[in-house]
């Protein structure tokens, strides 16, 4: 499916309040839409929110972060700019009040709330944006990707910021929607240092940190300092870290926790007419993937053998298998249908024999062993592993499946130091510009050396960074297609599926959804007696 971005809006734009991106959306975002609250459609005040999540914090500072798990947590705590609308249309103010784009969209002006406050009461000012941007962009920074087109940042005054890019960039005021560009306090970061940023961060958003138990629990207090009025709805929320799968859904059951993330599909049923229990899916913008280090292991820098890898995975198997039909082949390295340009034109189909021919054309043709890293605990990774271990085995592949606690899995993956590596990442906003920076260009170029993988194609990024100036959807739409067609033809990661997403909330519980980028915001829940 196509899905076109209408920039009308774009030439001669003023004052604007939010951005329309003008999508047709595909079935995912109808079921979130259809989703019934049985605790009524008027909040109320008060109560402890308990959340079972699968996985802790890696770590509080947005600068070093990239794992999902660390970022939904951080997004409780830190305000952006803008903020993605939960259906991924829109892009509205959040901390800025307001916010102008110039005609050719490279110079962005914000004026921020004059309410707006950190947790420990100082007011939130332009010059913390600078300082938060500007200490984003700086070598050492897992997320200077983010920033795309050099961005210039000045505190006109203490409530406006301007931002001028050396070149158009129409995806821009999407990157200031995620975790990248989260705001600190330039007093508290300054005072503190580097390392209290990880575990005592000073929070500019809806909650403030109250406490964290590694491993165990995070506690969350509303910020008396949060600019829209009667938000946060609950006085506290408890985020449990609760691995095992089957232990979330029996909380869920006994009423012991409000809402259970990542249900696995295996075990929807189970909770399926449970009373007092309501459920709620939804196809996500995300991509399980494995990446070959392409820098480590020569077999994998061989185009012919990642070609013949992608050619002997069975991507409807694993569809079937692992989500029991509730997810779609990945066929493009964008992030999903519901993704802006994406095409299923150049897809690589399961075909056994002409994995074999690549496997004999490549330097390898006797095959070789590689050692797969997944994170622990992940049973979607570990079955997904165990799939892919066996279907490797057709070329002589032998492929050792390692499990590492998702710290472990995260410096190993960050640090290049992995020779295969499942992952499953997800797109935060609608547009693919997100992404590619990430998952194609080297560090030098502002991205993350092709997610740590040293896979770079020159042709690639030219292309991206031309898509990201380009200000005609057509022409646009044409160059993302090209980049599609070359990473295609490379593999430069094994991409695999689009797994939908399940939870679970009380039935007592309002105002809960997670969104097709996988991110949920608690601030927008309450609670009401059972």
């Amino acid at each position: 499916m196509r899905i076109q971005l209408d920039m009308l809006s774009l030439s001669g734009l003023g004052r604007v309040r939010k951005l329309s991106v003008g999508v047709a959306l595909a079935g995912a975002l109808m079921v979130q839409g259809a989703l019934a609250q049985t605790a009524g459609t008027d909040p109320v005040k008060g109560g402890v929110l308990v959340v079972a999540r699968p996985a802790d914090v890696v770590l509080w500072d947005p600068k070093f972060t990239n794992d999902n798990d660390s970022l939904w947590a951080q997004g409780q705590i830190f305000a952006t700019l803008l903020q993605n609308s939960p259906d991924g249309k829109e892009i509205q103010p959040w901390l800025a009040e307001s916010w102008e784009m110039s005609p050719d969209a490279k110079v962005f002006t914000f004026k921020l709330h004059d309410n707006a406050k950190f947790c420990d009461g100082t007011p939130i000012t332009a010059a913390d944006v600078k300082f938060s941007f500007e200490r984003a962009m700086e070598p050492d920074s897992a997320i200077s990707w983010q920033y795309p087109s050099s961005p210039q940042v000045e505190a006109i005054d203490d409530l406006t910021v301007k931002i001028t890019l050396a070149k158009s960039n129409v995806a821009f005021a999407s990157y200031l929607t995620i975790w990248g560009t989260h705001i600190l306090s330039k007093a508290y970061v300054e005072k503190t240092g580097v390392e209290a940023q990880s575990t005592a961060p000073l929070g500019s958003g809806p909650f403030c940190l109250d406490s964290w138990e590694k491993g165990q629990q995070v506690v969350l207090k509303p910020n008396p300092g949060y600019w829209v009025a009667g938000q946060p709805y609950v006085d506290e929320v408890d985020m449990r870290v609760v691995q095992d799968d089957t232990a979330r859904l029996l909380q869920l059951r006994s009423g012991e926790v409000d809402i259970a993330l990542s249900i696995p599909l295996s075990q929807v049923a189970s909770l399926t007419g449970v009373e007092g229990v309501t459920m709620g899916s939804v196809p996500i913008y995300g991509t399980a993937a494995v990446v070959p280090n392409v820098a480590k292991v020569p077999a994998l820098a061989d185009v012919n053998v990642r070609m013949a890898m992608s050619l002997a995975v069975d991507r409807q198997a694993m569809v079937d298998a692992l989500l029991f039909g509730n997810g779609q082949p990945a066929q493009s390295p964008f992030y999903g249908p519901g993704i802006l340009y994406w095409t299923p034109e150049f897809a690589i189909p399961y075909d056994l024999e002409k994995a074999k021919a690549a496997m004999a054309a490549s330097a390898f043709p006797d095959g070789f062993a590689a050692t797969l890293t997944i994170p622990g605990g992940d049973d979607l990774a570990a079955q997904t592993a165990v799939i892919f271990k066996d279907q490797m085995a057709n070329l002589n592949i032998d492929v050792t499946i390692s499990p590492v606690e998702s710290g472990t899995w995260w410096e190993m993956w960050s640090g290049s130091e992995f020779e295969l590596l499942y992952k499953l990442g997800t797109n935060d906003v609608i547009d693919p510009a997100e992404n590619i920076p990430f998952d194609f260009w080297s560090k030098d170029e502002g991205g993350s050396d092709s997610a740590f993988s040293g896979y770079h194609n020159a042709e690639i990024v030219t292309i991206s960074q031309a898509a990201e100036a380009e200000l005609d959807t057509t022409k646009r739409a044409a160059l993302y297609k090209d980049l599609q067609r070359l990473a295609m033809a490379e593999s430069p990661q094994f991409y695999l599926f689009h797994p939908d997403t399940v939870w679970a909330t009380r039935s007592n519980i309002g105002g809960f959804s997670v969104f097709p980028t996988k991110a949920h915001r608690f601030w927008d829940v309450w609670k009401v007696a059972e």
